[in-house]
């Protein structure tokens, strides 16, 4: 598997107005939609880095590869043997090539309500993200970073695998 990643800050103008035509009709217009340009440049940057990863990995130009969308909106292209999975947040967006199904998520660490731990993760992952067995009072509390980045750690995780 190879993973690569670009921060949206780095995406010219000009990159931005290249990768943006050579999208398919309808991504256009979706790309088009979005109400904030960081979505725009968010989304024109993943359909640019899945182009040039997958070019990279198969030595096909970027520009001869067509995303196309299955299933539950998960992009892919006709090659069964070339796999590919793209995420986003903040200013990141990151994308992992695989000869086999691959999943990839990322996250920008931000406040989070810690009741989604007690519904969505075990006893061992709880335990994990808070360094005890959390009781009540623990789900209430304002989380400080190092509790944060442990819950996005299982979460990216939980999320990457669900991509697969």
């Amino acid at each position: 598997m190879l993973w690569y990643k670009i921060n949206i800050n780095e995406l010219s103008s000009e990159e931005y107005d290249k990768w943006f035509s050579l999208a398919a009709p309808e991504k256009q217009r979706r790309i088009e939609r979005f109400r904030f340009a960081e979505d725009r440049k968010r989304s024109v940057a993943g359909e640019m880095l899945a182009k040039t990863s997958i070019g990279g990995f198969t030595g096909i130009a970027p520009e001869d590869i067509k995303i196309l969308t299955g299933e539950n909106g998960k992009p892919h292209i006709e090659s069964p043997t070339v796999h590919f999975n793209i995420s986003h947040s903040g200013d990141w967006v990151v994308c992992a090539v695989h000869t086999a199904p691959v999943g990839i998520d990322i996250e920008k660490i931000k406040p989070i309500n810690l009741r989604i731990a007690k519904k969505f993760f075990t006893n061992e992952e709880q335990f994990y993200i808070f360094n005890k067995t959390p009781d009540e009072n623990d789900y209430n509390t304002a989380p400080n970073y190092d509790l944060l980045k442990r819950f996005y750690e299982i979460w990216t995780a939980k999320e990457a695998y669900l991509k697969f």
